[in-house]
C-alpha cells in the first residue's frame, strides 16, 4: 500500500497500542480469513476482466467491412473499461480500491490481534486453533 490510507491513523494506534477492541480471537482469525478469501475473488474478477479487455471481436458487428458503424466503438468502450480508463471508473481501478480498503481493514485487525498475541497466551492459542481450523475448509482461501 502506498501513502496514507482512511485506516492508516488506526492502524499506528492499533500498533502502539492505543486502541481498545473487544474481540474474541475467534473472530480475528475469521476476519483474516475472510479478507484474505475476498482479494483472492477481487484477483479472480481482475484476471477475468484483463481477458475480456483482449478480446479481439465481440460478435456484434465489430468486425471489419461491418454496417454496424457504432459497434467498434462499442467494442474500443468495452476494452477500455475493462482494462483502464483516464477517468478511474474502469473496473481495474475500481477493483485496485475494494482492495485497499479490504488490506487495511485486514492490517488494523493484524495490529490489534497482535497485540493481544503478545500480551495473552491463552488468545494466542485459540487464535491459532481457529486459524488452523479456517486452513482446512475447502475451497477457502
Amino acid at each position: 500500500m502506498t501513502g496514507a490510507t482512511p485506516l492508516a491513523s488506526l492502524i499506528t494506534e492499533a500498533k502502539n497500542g492505543n486502541l481498545t477492541v473487544r474481540m474474541e480471537p475467534e473472530e480475528f482469525a475469521k476476519i483474516e480469513y475472510e479478507c484474505q478469501a475476498f482479494k483472492t475473488t477481487i484477483m479472480a474478477i481482475q484476471t477475468n476482466i484483463d481477458d475480456v479487455s483482449k478480446i479481439q471481436t465481440w460478435g456484434f458487428g465489430d468486425h471489419g467491412g461491418s454496417i454496424l458503424t457504432s459497434a467498434q466503438t462499442m467494442a474500443d468502450r468495452f476494452r477500455k473499461i475493462a482494462s483502464g480508463s483516464d477517468a478511474g471508473n474502469d473496473y481495474h481501478t475500481v477493483l485496485k480500491e475494494h482492495w485497499d480498503a479490504v488490506e487495511d481493514i485486514r492490517l488494523l485487525h493484524v495490529a490489534v490481534r497482535d497485540r493481544f498475541i503478545a500480551e495473552d497466551e491463552a488468545f494466542a492459542a485459540r487464535f491459532n486453533a481457529e486459524t488452523e481450523r479456517l486452513d482446512q475448509i475447502p475451497g477457502g482461501r
